[in-house]
């Protein structure tokens, strides 16, 4: 994580966020692949033929604030921002993530002190790393309330990445099933029990797409169902490996965006000033994965916000909706693991697969509804 002084008041900053960095450093010689993160600039209607983006049918409310005035306070971040070495051309990576998703409902956690793997052979075997240090359910979230005596009685950190209903995801499924996973409805989302994973210290960070319809009903409807109150919304704007933004900001909000929403909130009951701190993020600035809805993660940015018990050395961390996996997270979704198939990173010299564990697998056949448990523990290694 690096933080980025506003050059006109000192209070405020931005923050940019390495993902790949991030991720590498947590996963240690298991390196994310770099093909994932070429991420080009966006073509202009010049480059594209003289082609104008296709309009989309405007809502009320869909006119947002100058674009001008955004582009503005971006740029002037983006100088502070140190200019990455030209990278050589590289092949197109294999576009593994695609690939279907097989996995039963099952709890998994590894407390070994190392990496482990995982083979799925429901049907077509696929291989998943298990970070040391992380608990997962790949479960559906829809049905939280069957794991809560399961889960902690609250945690410092949720991050949530709705399945906010949109046409890209509905065009995905149309095309090819398993590339678009299940979308839920605002009442649908009202329904999970996050109060009764919070406490008065909890942060709670949620993504939210560009609609207006969306937002609208996150603040007046899911914050209050949920128990929260806001603190503080702010842009995640992408860039391209230049450390451009992959396009400029548009103030017709109808538009395909350079950015994706972010709320950060707290329990009703938190004091009126807890969080406030945030305020002084303006924005989040990163790279993004080639993958879709492969989000940065926030733990780094997010941590020196949070309050923790006086002998507590790490935040108790919640992700819902998850596809991959965490240190010092519990992690929940259908796809959980879609996103830690080996064949995604590169392996270093300490990582080679001889001081792996051992292959866990699961039975070929599993009872309907079964939540299969999966004790990554020392005793499945060498």
């Amino acid at each position: 994580m690096l933080r980025l002084q506003s050059k006109t008041d000192d209070k405020q900053s931005a923050v940019f966020l390495n993902h790949r960095k991030l991720i590498n450093e947590a996963y240690g010689e298991f390196q994310l692949k770099s093909e994932l993160f070429q991420f080009q600039a966006k073509k202009t209607p010049q480059d594209n033929g003289g082609k104008q983006p296709k309009k989309r049918k405007k809502n009320a409310g869909d006119e947002g604030t100058s674009s001008s005035e955004d582009l503005h306070m971006v740029n002037g971040y983006l100088e502070l921002l140190t200019k990455p070495n030209a990278s050589a051309d590289t092949p197109p990576i294999a576009r593994h993530w695609e690939d279907a998703y097989i996995v039963p409902q099952l709890y998994g956690a590894n407390e070994s002190g190392r990496m482990h793997r995982f083979q799925s052979q429901v049907d077509a075997p696929s291989v998943y790393l298990i970070p040391n240090r992380c608990k997962f359910f790949n479960h559906n979230v829809d049905n939280l309330t069957a794991l809560l005596h399961q889960l902690l009685p609250a945690y410092d950190l949720i991050v949530l990445d709705p399945p906010w209903r949109n046409k890209y995801i509905r065009r995905l499924k149309r095309a090819k099933q398993e590339l678009g996973y299940s979308m839920l409805s605002n009442d649908q989302l009202s329904l999970i029990p996050l109060s009764r994973l919070t406490h008065p210290r909890s942060i709670v960070a949620i993504w939210c797409t560009n609609s207006t319809q969306h937002q609208v009903a996150l603040e007046q409807q899911l914050l209050p169902s949920w128990q929260l109150k806001l603190v503080h919304k702010l842009r995640w704007y992408k860039l391209n490996t230049d450390h451009q933004l992959i396009a400029p900001p548009l103030a017709d909000l109808t538009q395909k965006q350079p950015y994706e929403m972010l709320y950060v909130a707290c329990r009703s009951d938190a004091r009126e000033d807890y969080g406030k701190d945030i305020l002084n993020t303006d924005l989040l600035l990163s790279v993004p994965s080639i993958v879709h809805s492969h989000k940065p993660p926030l733990l780094s940015w997010l941590r020196d916000y949070m309050q923790l018990e006086d002998d507590q050395k790490e935040p108790k961390c919640l992700e819902l909706f998850a596809r991959y996996l965490q240190p010092n997270f519990t992690s929940i979704g259908l796809e959980v693991l879609k996103l830690m198939d080996e064949r995604l990173y590169d392996v270093g010299q300490e990582g080679n697969h001889s001081k792996l564990g051992k292959y866990v697998t699961l039975p070929q056949k599993l009872g309907s509804g079964q939540l299969v448990k999966l004790a990554l523990v020392s005793h499945y290694g060498s």
